[in-house]
């Protein structure tokens, strides 16, 4: 945190759940701080960078032995000093220098993702809430295991948005977020050992075991569930629910793809959709066979007069979403609380149920991993394991 340092400010710091220790920068002097650990310790410090851009940080008294302005000033002279010593040293070539964590992040990690995948703002959003602040201005080279073992006890007890919302005052960071976070870590350092243009060899993340246990969110519906919502899409007012829905259930395809379908996607005579890289959410584009059930609903559509297949009425564009639309719908369904995107679980489910091979369903899905699929097959297995009990106990044999 930043503020203008004095011992009645610094008194008044609490330090966050979990955290051993804060640092106080002054806003008046840079590179003066103060520390104060969890047993209300604190001292004065200098924060610097030595002739080999290596973090350093000295101790200039105990808070409480100097004043807070006498402090600065040793800081000020200390920090002069310093920066008369640096220029008689040789100066390392940046060539060979490791960056910082956050330069390197935003100079050299996220134009990799950007360029390959469209959850770039995701990765942006996971370091600047919950890296930066804490490993953001150690060099690459400068992260030890230790480091990585304090972040991740660090992240085990960080509240959720930092305590400020009153009804999860309490709640902590879920297990799945810290390993996403610790999985962004892990994979900025391996992107920057292969980066030759960074003198890194190791990543000090492999010191802590990272489970990736993925399990689909969602609900699953049955055929007759299936037609109860298609009934209700038919009562819509919007008159186009009717057959993005089908065509939804029908291709396992995400909502922004069947909103944002242009004509210019489809091969009639192989009976394919083709998704543009740009529409792909691994940026990489993919090509499904479409049903003789949708390819009706599509033909039925053709001669539009539009580029797109669903345009809204209303702007001649894509919608943006249907929610309105599907909200009342899935009411009058009796399906509350259901997500379009259930639509595409519910039809993986239902192909592997029907024989359908993995990898068919992972090609079917664009998934651009297997692991990512065959999370379907402990579902799968689960259903299987409920038919069988379902089945002995209505033989009465077991009651």
């Amino acid at each position: 945190m930043k503020l203008h340092i004095t011992e009645n400010v610094l008194n008044q710091i609490v330090i966050p759940l979990g955290e051993k220790w804060l640092a106080a920068y002054d806003t008046e002097q840079s590179g003066f701080a103060a520390i104060k650990t969890e047993s209300g310790a604190m001292s004065y410090v200098v924060m610097y960078r030595d002739h080999e851009g290596r973090k350093k940080q000295e101790k200039l008294a105990k808070v409480g032995s100097i004043s807070a302005q006498a402090a600065r000033s040793l800081a000020r002279n200390r920090l002069e000093n310093l920066t008369q010593q640096k220029a008689l040293m040789p100066q390392v070539r940046h060539s060979v220098r490791c960056p910082t964590l956050a330069d390197y992040f935003y100079a050299g990690y996220l134009p990799i993702v950007q360029a390959n995948s469209r959850s770039h703002e995701t990765h942006a959003s996971l370091f600047r809430n919950h890296v930066n602040d804490q490993l953001g201005e150690k060099r690459l080279d400068e992260v030890s295991e230790e480091d990585i073992l304090h972040f991740k006890l660090h992240l085990e007890h960080k509240l959720v948005a930092g305590g400020r919302w009153p009804e999860q005052a309490t709640k902590t960071l879920a297990e799945g977020t810290v390993t996403r976070i610790l999985i962004l870590v892990r994979h900025l350092f391996n992107v920057a050992i292969r980066d030759k243009a960074v003198s890194l060899t190791h990543n000090p993340t492999y010191v802590v075991q990272l489970k990736t246990s993925r399990t689909v969110k969602g609900r699953f519906l049955t055929p007759e569930q299936l037609r109860r919502l298609l009934d209700a899409c038919r009562q819509s007012q919007n008159t186009d629910l009717a057959e993005i829905i089908p065509v939804m259930g029908g291709t396992g395809l995400r909502r922004e793809n069947v909103l944002a379908m242009e004509w210019g996607w489809l091969d009639w005579e192989a009976g394919t959709l083709t998704v543009p890289a740009e529409h792909d959410k691994a940026k990489k584009g993919f090509c499904i066979h479409l049903s003789q059930g949708v390819l009706g609903i599509l033909r039925q559509r053709d001669g539009n007069g539009s580029r797109w297949v669903f345009p809204s009425p209303k702007t001649g564009l894509p919608y943006c979403t249907c929610r309105g639309a599907w909200v009342v719908a899935c009411s009058r369904a009796r399906l509350e609380g259901l997500r379009m995107h259930d639509l595409r679980h519910t039809y993986a489910s239902l192909m592997l149920e029907s024989g359908a091979d993995i990898i068919d369903v992972k090609n079917a899905l664009a998934h651009t991993q297997l692991k990512t699929t065959e999370v379907y097959l402990h579902l799968r297995d689960a259903r299987k394991r409920e038919t069988a009990n379902a089945a002995a106990l209505a033989t009465g044999l077991f009651a």
